[in-house]
C-alpha cells in the first residue's frame, strides 16, 4: 500500500510540473494579438440639410473642435426696403409656431411707400372710348397726381383687380399720406386716360415674413433698416432639441480618427442622420484569443507586456487585462476566446498593428 501510494504521488508531482511547464511555456511564448477601437462615436445631423463639399476619408485624423461637415440652411431675404417690425423669431424657435402665434416671425415696414385703395366708378368715359378705362390688369404702371397740390405726383403698380375696385403699390415720387389723388394711365395725365378720382394714399401694410423648419439664425433686430435682399434669418429642417440652436458646422468632439464616413457631398440629410463614426486617438486597447486550454491561464487583473511585431525592439508597454469573453468565437475547431487589455500608455500605437501579449 505503501508502495502504490508514493507512485500516486510521484505521478501527480509529474503530471503538475507537466501542466506547470506548459503554462510558462505559453507565457514565454505570448499571445498574437491586435491593436483595436475600444470604443467608437456617431456622428449626427443636428438638423436636415444638404452636406456641402468636404475632403474628409475614413482614416483621417481629426482635432477636437475641427469643422467636419457644413450642412446648407434655408436663407429668408427681405423682399423690400423697409424697417423691422414685430421681430418675434428667436433662434431655437420651430417657425411655424411663431406664425401661428404672431402672424409672421417678423414684419417689413415699407420704407417711404404708400398704398391707394381706388375704383374706376370716375373713370373717364366718352362715347369713344366705351368705358375703356374701366379695364385694368394687375401690373399695370399707374400714374397720381394729388388733387390738392399738381406738383406732388407718384408712380405705382397695380398690385390687385376686384371688379371696379383695385390697389395700387406707389412706388416713387412725392405724394404725403392722406393726399386726395386722381390716377392715370399715361405721364401727361391726360383727362381720357383717368382711370380712378377721389382716392386716398394711406401708408402701406407691413409685409409679413414667414418661413418653414427651426430658426437657426436671426440676422435683424428690432427697428433696424434694411435693403431688399438683405439676409433676414436663416432655417433648418427638423425642431431642433431643447429649442437650442446651433451651427451648421458639424465638429469633432475630440482628438480622433474618421473610422468611417457616411456622408456625400451635395446628398440631403435627414435630422439625425449618420454623418461618420469617430473614435478618439487614445481609445485603443489589446485584444488578443485564448485558446480553451488557457482560460486557466489568463485572468481579468492579470498584468502584461504589449510589444509591437512590426518594432521589436521599442519597449515594451504595461497594461491589465480587462476581461476575457465568455463567448466562443471560432467557427469551427477548437474554442477561442477573446481577451481585452487596457494599456498604460498607447504612444505609438495605431488601430490594426499587430502585437505580442506576455503575461508577467
Amino acid at each position: 500500500m505503501k508502495k502504490m501510494a508514493a507512485l500516486l504521488l510521484a505521478l501527480t508531482l509529474t503530471l503538475g510540473g507537466f501542466t506547470a511547464a506548459a503554462q510558462a511555456e505559453q507565457s514565454a511564448a505570448g499571445y498574437t494579438g491586435k491593436v483595436a477601437f475600444r470604443e467608437t462615436m456617431t456622428l449626427t445631423a443636428p438638423f436636415g440639410g444638404v452636406v456641402q463639399d468636404f475632403a474628409l476619408r475614413a482614416g483621417d485624423a481629426v482635432a477636437a473642435g475641427e469643422t467636419l461637415f457644413t450642412l446648407s440652411t434655408t436663407k429668408v431675404y427681405a423682399a423690400l426696403d423697409g424697417t423691422v417690425r414685430g421681430l418675434m423669431a428667436q433662434p431655437g424657435d420651430e417657425a411655424q409656431a411663431v406664425a401661428d402665434r404672431y402672424g409672421a416671425l417678423l414684419y417689413l415696414e415699407p420704407k417711404e411707400r404708400f398704398t391707394v385703395a381706388a375704383n374706376t366708378n370716375n373713370a373717364y368715359k366718352s362715347d369713344t372710348n366705351d368705358n375703356l378705362n374701366r379695364y385694368l390688369n394687375q401690373g399695370d404702371v399707374v400714374y397720381l397726381r394729388s388733387s390738392s397740390d399738381n406738383d406732388r405726383t407718384g408712380v405705382g403698380v397695380i398690385t390687385a383687380v376686384d371688379g371696379r375696385s383695385f390697389d395700387v403699390e406707389v412706388q416713387s415720387g412725392n405724394l404725403i399720406v392722406e393726399d386726395t389723388v386722381s390716377i392715370y394711365r399715361d405721364v401727361e395725365y391726360s383727362s381720357s386716360q383717368r382711370i380712378a378720382s377721389y382716392a386716398k394714399v394711406q401708408h402701406a401694410a407691413a409685409t409679413p415674413v414667414t418661413a418653414e423648419g427651426s430658426i437657426l439664425r436671426v440676422l435683424v433686430t428690432q427697428g433696424q433698416t434694411v435693403r431688399r435682399g438683405d439676409l433676414l434669418l436663416e432655417t433648418v429642417q427638423g425642431t431642433l432639441e431643447g429649442l437650442t440652436p446651433v451651427g451648421d458646422q458639424v465638429t469633432s468632439p475630440v482628438d480622433g480618427v474618421l473610422v468611417s464616413v457616411s456622408a456625400k457631398a451635395g446628398e440631403s440629410v435627414a435630422q439625425d442622420g449618420v454623418l461618420a463614426t469617430l473614435a478618439a486617438v487614445d481609445a485603443l486597447w489589446v485584444e488578443f484569443n485564448l485558446d480553451e486550454s488557457d482560460l486557466d491561464t489568463v485572468h481579468a487583473g492579470d498584468r502584461v507586456q504589449v510589444i509591437q511585431d512590426a518594432l521589436p525592439d521599442r519597449a515594451a508597454l504595461e497594461g491589465t487585462v480587462l476581461s476575457v469573453s465568455s463567448v466562443n468565437e471560432a467557427e469551427s475547431g477548437d474554442a477561442k476566446y477573446t481577451a481585452y487589455v487596457e494599456l498604460d500608455s498607447v504612444q505609438g500605437l495605431r488601430q490594426g498593428m499587430n502585437v505580442s501579449v506576455y503575461l508577467r
